[in-house]
């Protein structure tokens, strides 16, 4: 007795065939949202900042400034609104990306200063100005910064 097998059918072909682009969009998605928490959680803690800071909220900026930033800074709000040394907006085509471990933001429209989050007791902080982003996405670090060379942002 010889049994005789049958190739899937189209209809089975076509259902196997969703299946295996759904898992494969799926892993790439996956993928995406692991690889940009960072930079994701990091914004969040600036829009956290700059919300504090255009209350003057003194405490609550503490709370998202690293431990170096407050051993150099003092938060005190400015005579003109806002807390002095902090920044006060985003442009909508602002710029942020990982540099190792920590994340950095330019929130200008393409050329500006940088802001460091640094990633600190469980959640990212504010570690202040590192460089400027120059024009064609030079990031020139500040002088006082150990990795003082240029680098390219992505």
């Amino acid at each position: 007795m010889s049994q005789t097998t049958t190739a899937p059918s189209s209809r089975m072909r076509w259902l196997l065939t969703a299946i295996a682009a759904a898992a494969a969009l799926g892993l790439v998605l996956a993928f995406t949202i692991v690889r940009t928490a960072p930079v994701r959680r990091a914004l969040r803690a600036y829009t956290a900042l700059l919300g504090a800071a255009n209350r003057q909220d003194v405490d609550a900026a503490r709370r998202l400034c690293s431990a170096r930033y407050l051993q150099t800074h003092e938060l005190t709000p400015a005579d003109e609104g806002g807390l002095v040394g902090l920044p006060r907006n985003i442009h909508p085509n602002f710029q942020a990306w990982s540099d190792g471990q920590n994340v950095l933001v330019c929130p200008t429209n393409r050329v500006g200063p940088i802001y460091q989050f640094v990633f600190e007791r469980g959640d990212w902080r504010f570690d202040g100005p590192v460089g400027i982003l120059r024009g064609r996405g030079q990031f020139v670090r500040l002088p006082d910064n150990p990795e003082s060379e240029p680098v390219h942002s992505p």
